[in-house]
C-alpha cells in the first residue's frame, strides 16, 4: 500500500502547533499557583489563533488518515494480505501450515482477527497479542517468539534428571514421607515451581519453555532411564491441565507426573 505523503507533510505543522499549544497551556494551568497574570493573559491571547490553526490542520490530516485506515482495514480482508503475510513469515524462518486467518507453527498457533484488529499467538493456554498487523512487522513479532522457544537445545537426559529431582521433593511434600513413594502422581506445575525456585530462574526458564520441553520429551519417547519410568497423566480437574503441543500441532492435556521404579533397576 502506498504512503500518504500529504499526511507526512502536515506532521511538522501538527507537531509545531501542539508544542506551542502545550507551552501556553502550561502557563494558563499554573496561574493558580504562580499568580502570573501577565503570562496567563499572553498565553490566552496566543492560544486562540493556535487552536484555530491546529483545528484546520488536524481536520485535513484526520480526513486523510481516516481514509488510509479504511483502506488498510479493507486490505487486511483481501487474499493479497494473506499472501504477503505468508511470504513474510516464511522469509522470517517460521514454518507455517493452515490458511488465513489461522496458521499452525508448532508449538504455536497464530490467529488473526479481522474484527478485533489484532493477532494472537498461542501455545496451549498461553497467548500473546499484538495489534501491529503490517505483514513485515507481524512476521518479525511471530518469529521472535517462535525462535525464543524452539531455538534452545534440548537434552532429554538432563531434563529427566531435573524432573526426577523435583519429583522427589514434591512427592515427599505431598505425601509427607521421608523418602519418595514411587508410583504416586505429583502436579506438574509443582515440579516447575521447584525447578525455578532460584531467584531469576523464571525469567531464564519461563513456564512456556517447561511446557515445550514436556512436549519434546513425550514425543521423543525417552520417558525411561535404567531405573525409572516416567508417566505424564491427566488429573480429574481439567482446569489444572497443561496443554502440551506436539510437532504436528496436536494438543495433549496433562497435569501430573508419576515416576515408577523399575524392578531390577539400579
Amino acid at each position: 500500500m502506498s504512503n500518504q505523503p500529504s499526511v507526512a507533510e502536515k506532521a511538522p505543522a501538527l507537531n509545531a502547533a501542539l508544542t506551542a499549544m502545550m507551552k501556553n497551556w502550561h502557563a494558563l494551568r499554573s496561574v493558580g499557583q504562580t499568580w502570573n497574570l501577565k503570562a496567563a493573559t499572553q498565553a490566552m491571547e496566543k492560544l486562540n489563533p493556535l487552536s484555530a490553526d491546529f483545528q484546520d490542520i488536524w481536520q485535513a490530516a484526520r480526513n486523510e488518515l481516516t481514509a488510509q485506515m479504511d483502506a488498510i482495514r479493507t486490505e487486511i480482508s483481501t487474499p493479497g494480505y494473506a499472501e504477503i503475510l505468508e511470504k513474510e513469515l516464511k522469509t522470517a524462518g517460521v514454518p507455517i501450515s493452515g490458511s488465513f486467518p489461522s496458521y499452525m507453527m508448532p508449538p504455536f498457533k497464530l490467529s488473526i482477527s479481522i474484527d478485533g484488529l489484532d493477532a494472537r499467538l498461542s501455545m496451549g493456554r498461553k497467548s500473546e497479542r499484538t495489534s501491529e498487523l503490517a505483514p513485515d512487522k507481524l512476521a518479525l513479532w511471530v518469529a521472535g517468539h517462535y525462535r525464543k522457544v524452539t531455538a534452545r537445545r534440548f537434552n532429554a537426559n538432563a531434563f529427566l534428571k531435573d524432573l526426577l529431582e523435583a519429583y522427589h521433593i514434591a512427592n515427599r511434600l505431598n505425601y509427607r514421607e521421608a523418602t519418595p513413594r514411587y508410583g504416586l502422581a505429583v502436579p506438574l506445575m509443582e515440579l516447575y515451581d521447584i525447578l525455578t525456585l532460584r531467584a531469576g530462574a523464571r525469567q531464564e526458564y519461563p513456564s512456556q519453555f517447561f511446557i515445550f520441553d514436556l512436549g519434546l520429551l513425550q514425543e521423543s519417547g525417552a520417558m525411561k532411564t535404567d531405573r525409572f519410568n516416567f508417566e505424564l497423566g491427566m488429573a480429574k480437574d481439567q482446569k489444572k491441565a497443561i496443554v502440551v503441543v506436539d510437532s504436528n500441532g496436536g494438543e495433549h492435556r496433562v497435569s501430573s507426573l508419576t515416576v515408577h521404579e523399575l524392578e531390577g533397576g539400579r
